[in-house]
Order: C-alpha cells, then structure tokens, then sequence
C-alpha cells in the first residue's frame, strides 16, 4: 500500500503513565501490518519542521491506535490536543510484516511495547501461541497491562529498579528455557539490540528498529542501518530486520 496524506481526527485520548499517552484515530481502507509507521505533522505551523515517526500499536474497525512517549517538543506538542482536533500523517510507511506460524517469543523494552502490542493482537488472531515479555526501568512504566493479559497468557512483566537487585528482561531471558521457542522478536532500545545479539541465539530473532528518522521516505539517509556489509534504510527497508544481520559496530 503506498503512502498517502491522511486527514484523521482524534476520537479518544488517554494518559498510560507519566510520560506515555495513546491517541485514537478515525481513519478508514488502511491495510496495517506489525511494523508499519506513520510520519505525524505536529503543528500547523513549520516548527517543529520534521514530521514525527511514530509506530502503529493498533488498527480495529478503522480505528488506528498510537501509542507515543512525550520525549520532545514534537511529542509534547501532540500530547496537548485533544479529542476532536485534527491530525495530518503521511503513511503507512515502512514494510510490514505477517507473523510466522511458529513458537513465538516477544521481547518488549520500554515504549518498544508499542509495535509489539499490535503484532500480539496479530499473533492472537493468528491463533499463534506466544511468550511476551516486557520490560522497563521504573515502578509504574508499564503500560496496557490489562489488555495484554487478555491476550497473552505467559506474560511476563519485569522492572529494572526498586528491587534490592536489578533485574532485566534480559535476565530474564538468560534463565528461561528457549528450546521452545522457534522465532524471536523484539523492539527497546539499541542496548538491548547488542546485547541480544551477544547471546548467540538458535532461533531467528527479528528487531523492530526504532530510530531517528528525519523524512521517513529514504531521502535523507539518516536512518541508515549496516545489514550484511551493505547500508540499509530504517524508513523504506526496515523497520523490520533481522539481528543477526546487522552490523552495530559503525
């Protein structure tokens, strides 16, 4: 499907945490797949001059769900609106992807979550069994946790700080038994990435690459990416990759 300017409008807003909000968007003949973005206009104005990617974290009854951390002046400027106000996007963008029909395993860092949340639903329809788990740094980050228990069954929440030792979702992994398991996807920041790929996994493992992207169509090859010696673009060839084929030391 080939990106458009869409005009929606926000039919419901609501506060996940501190810092995380969600926006519901009317919008209608979308065909969505995990991994799938929207570059977002966040102002009428040209300041802040570069669109916004954000993820798509759900897409029901022409209802598109967005699930966006205030980082920044963009972000800030889209938590101030409100229900009824207007959003211009460009999209979708990126290649999307089917979930395979295997053992799955669902590794969530942070607002990684949100990507993930929408290939869960997809894995749910799917009838394909799988494992998430989710973690973040403080008390209170976790976000949606009734509605991933609706439709994850091993879920597995964990919190870097406030315990009298710091645990990972990392550290988890390292102690569960992965045989079970035939593919691995996962989306947090790079840290995790390298890490992950240190532990020299049996199974395939698939990154949701979350990064700058400055015009989310390729132009601007800010988004580039090493992939088996040659250079990628987060925004047109990803944002999808496989990690063991990425290259981090660039």
């Amino acid at each position: 499907m080939k990106p458009k300017l869409i005009r929606a409008y926000i039919t419901a807003k609501k506060q996940l945490n501190p810092d995380t909000f969600s926006l519901e968007l009317k919008t209608s003949g979308l065909r969505l797949q995990p991994g799938h973005f929207f570059e977002i206009r966040t102002s009428d104005t040209y300041d802040p001059y570069l669109n916004r990617p954000i993820s798509v974290a759900g897409y029901q009854r022409s209802r598109l769900l967005l699930i966006i951390r205030k980082a920044g002046r963009g972000t800030t400027l889209l938590h101030e609106k409100n229900t009824g106000d207007r959003i211009l996007m460009l999209g979708p963008m990126g290649k999307g992807i089917i979930p395979k029909k295997k053992r799955t395993l669902v590794i969530a860092g942070g607002i990684g979550i949100a990507p993930l949340y929408f290939l869960a639903h997809n894995l749910t329809v799917g009838k394909i069994p799988f494992s998430l788990i989710y973690g973040v740094r403080n008390h209170g980050d976790h976000i949606l946790i009734s509605e991933l228990k609706r439709i994850c069954s091993d879920l597995i929440l964990v919190c870097e700080r406030g315990a009298k030792k710091k645990v990972t979702a990392l550290d988890v992994l390292k102690n569960m038994d992965l045989a079970k398991y035939d593919i691995i996807y996962a989306c947090g920041p790079k840290a995790m990435f390298v890490e992950l790929q240190r532990m020299k996994f049996d199974q395939p493992i698939y990154v949701f690459c979350e990064d700058f992207l400055g015009c989310g169509c390729g132009i601007c090859i800010g988004c580039a990416i090493k992939i088996k010696g040659t250079y990628k673009r987060i925004c047109i060839d990803g944002p999808v990759f496989n990690l063991k084929e990425i290259d981090f030391n660039v």
